[in-house]
């Protein structure tokens, strides 16, 4: 099983941390939940709007894998659109750690049907969804709820986010909110249609039911002490709907335009398609949907597959290019590898961007990005701009990129030192790293771990009871096995390349399988 998936499902921070090859000396379905114990996630903030960010948080791995293995054979746990086949839009999979190729599509068609049938479409959420579900009301099929709080430090009222363990019950928990809605539409002879994605609810309905359908979702919401995101609410109609929901039509005209502009006979094709992403975004309503343009994109196996060794690169391309990359710094990791590979393409007319996007992107809470900045700084060769940052990457509190520091020895002894006080729990990530890469602590292996891993709550405390070591010694064993061998938790930075390609590949594949139905 592929884990990586599991700990960070759809972020695509995932592929720069790398649990697959972690030696468990223990099976993780063969630990006792009474040989664990409450362990505190690592907080990694991502980009949620222009200028606000969402915690994701990180588990202990034994804590992870452990409820993964419990919880691996419940019902659909590997496709929970199967949980509510009539109202729920998510699908997954997991050999991706991504959301279903085509899925997308498929809703967007079925939803411009709906506004032929009905008037208006609402969409509602639930606010703070994941904040806001209480562990003791979910079904563990009668499992202890430990296998969840043991990755939240105990905290029984709400989910982590970011895990696919997260996704599953919060997704069983909305199949249960869903049945209890479509009766009570029902009931009062509401006529409409509704769909959820996660804790985004779409209603399609006629205008004179708009009022009463909110009230029924807040008041059923309440059952489940939930609350409605009253000041959050999208009311559209057919041309509305229409007029903003036209990335997938940008993108095949992106295309079609770029093929009328190439020849394979050619080794002097200009860059088109760069142009094109700018004039075609400039178009779109908000962020969010020129992101989405921009990576989807670069992601498309036209784009993968494209010989770059057959265009030139104009002046302008270059400052095009850099703005592309500014508005999303995630396209860097879909495309930044084949500029590199470019005999056309030089690096030095994007070095100053990288040396100020990077320096800025350290001052926000935009771990994430702060990591693709790195990547592409590192598959270009600019690493003397990583060389220039790292007192701004020691206090990020970006633990993966602090890890990746410590990995190509950038830090000084001073900011050794000050890592070094960093004793407590929710800093296991980089403190995992910090042990692996300083001789003095790898060498004092136990009592670095002592003092830097175990978890708080089963570190050591006079007249202490057995359970309490047999905890610990979970974690030693643990811990002691992945040192000793070189184990990093993250992705080697020359294998991130290796781990994108692995996923594009699989989406193609998937796309093809798709195509073939």
């Amino acid at each position: 099983m592929d884990y990586n998936n599991i700990y960070n499902f759809k972020n695509p921070i995932r592929h720069f941390i790398n649990i697959d090859n972690i030696i468990f000396p223990t099976s993780p379905a063969s630990i006792d939940i009474d040989d664990t114990c409450w362990t505190k996630p690592i907080k990694f903030t991502i980009r949620k709007n222009d200028n606000s960010f969402r915690t994701l948080k990180l588990p202990n791995i034994i804590s992870l894998t452990c409820a993964y293995e419990h919880f691996k054979t419940f019902p659909h746990f590997d496709d929970p659109q199967q949980l509510d086949t009539s109202h729920k839009r998510l699908s997954v999979r997991l050999n991706t750690g991504d959301f279903a190729i085509g899925e997308y599509d498929v809703q967007l068609e079925n939803d411009f049907e709906e506004l032929c049938v009905y008037d208006n479409l609402i969409k509602l959420d639930i606010k703070e969804f994941y904040g806001r579900l209480y562990t003791h009301y979910l079904d563990f099929n009668g499992l202890p709820d430990r296998y969840i709080t043991n990755m939240n430090f105990g905290a029984t009222n709400g989910l982590i986010m970011g895990n696919y363990l997260s996704l599953y019950f919060a997704e069983q928990h909305l199949a249960k909110i869903s049945y209890v809605l479509e009766n009570a539409l029902v009931e009062q002879n509401i006529v409409c249609d509704f769909t959820y994605f996660s804790d985004d609810f779409y209603f399609f309905c006629n205008k004179e039911d708009v009022s009463k359908i909110i009230q029924i979702f807040y008041s059923v919401l309440d059952q489940f002490d939930l609350q409605g995101n009253e000041n959050k609410y999208e009311i559209w109609d057919y041309e509305k709907f229409n007029s903003y929901n036209v990335i997938a039509r940008y993108w095949k005209k992106l295309i079609a335009h770029c093929n009328t502009h190439y020849s394979s006979e050619s080794s002097q094709n200009k860059l088109v398609f760069i142009n094109q992403i700018v004039y075609r975004i400039s178009q779109l309503y908000d962020e969010k949907q020129k992101r989405v343009f921009i990576n989807n994109f670069f992601k498309t196996k036209y784009f993968r597959t494209l010989n770059l060794e057959k265009f030139i690169t104009k002046e302008y391309d270059y400052h095009q290019l850099c703005y592309i990359f500014r508005t999303s710094p995630e396209s860097l990791l879909y495309c930044i590898d084949k500029f590199s590979y470019m005999n056309n393409f030089d690096k030095n007319k994007v070095k100053k961007f990288f040396k100020i996007r990077f320096k800025e992107s350290l001052k926000t809470s935009f771990h994430e990005e702060q990591l693709y900045y790195f990547y592409a700084i590192s598959e270009l060769g600019l690493t003397d701009i990583l060389a220039e940052n790292t007192e701004l990457v020691l206090c990020s509190k970006n633990q993966v990129l602090i890890s990746y520091y410590l990995s190509i020895h950038l830090f000084s002894e001073q900011d050794i030192n000050t890592l070094k006080n960093n004793t407590d729990e929710a800093y296991w990530f980089q403190n995992y790293h910090l042990i692996l890469y300083t001789p003095n602590l790898l060498t004092d292996l136990e009592n670095s771990i002592l003092s830097y891993l175990i978890p708080e709550k089963c570190r050591p405390v006079p007249n202490e009871k057995s359970s309490a070591v047999r905890r610990r010694t979970t974690y030693m064993e643990f811990y002691k096995e992945n040192l000793s061998n070189g184990k990093e938790l993250i992705q080697n930075i020359n294998d991130i390349e290796i781990a994108i390609h692995e996923y594009l590949d699989l989406r193609f594949e998937e796309e093809e399988n798709l195509f073939f139905q």
